[in-house]
């Protein structure tokens, strides 16, 4: 009677181990696939990074900007136009620091 109840034990034992090690390995693979898509995330978004710093580069040449500002019919600007304003004595001081007195 007790060798049964011993039996009957260390099936059970041994019936939640292999359930334990299945649940684990199974854990183990979802969190091995969640790591996997992370990484295959972050490359992507260092591709995209990088397209973006070139992109950015680009735009910023002079001679692009220069084409899109005649593309949206601006002129460059000549002395022939410019308009000079006076400003009186008292506005045409220096600004001052911020915090400095009077």
């Amino acid at each position: 009677m007790i060798r049964r109840g011993l039996v009957l034990l260390l099936a059970l034992a041994l019936f939640l181990s292999a359930l334990a090690l299945v649940t684990a390995q199974h854990r183990a693979r979802s969190l091995f696939i969640d790591v996997e898509r992370a990484q295959q995330q972050a490359r992507q978004l260092d591709i995209d990074h990088d397209r973006l710093n070139i992109e950015l580069a680009k735009l910023s040449q002079p001679a692009y900007v220069e084409a899109e500002a005649r593309r949206l019919g601006m002129k460059p600007v000549d002395g022939s136009r410019t308009v000079f304003l006076n400003l009186p004595a008292a506005s045409a001081a220096a600004p001052l620091a911020p915090g400095a007195k009077k």
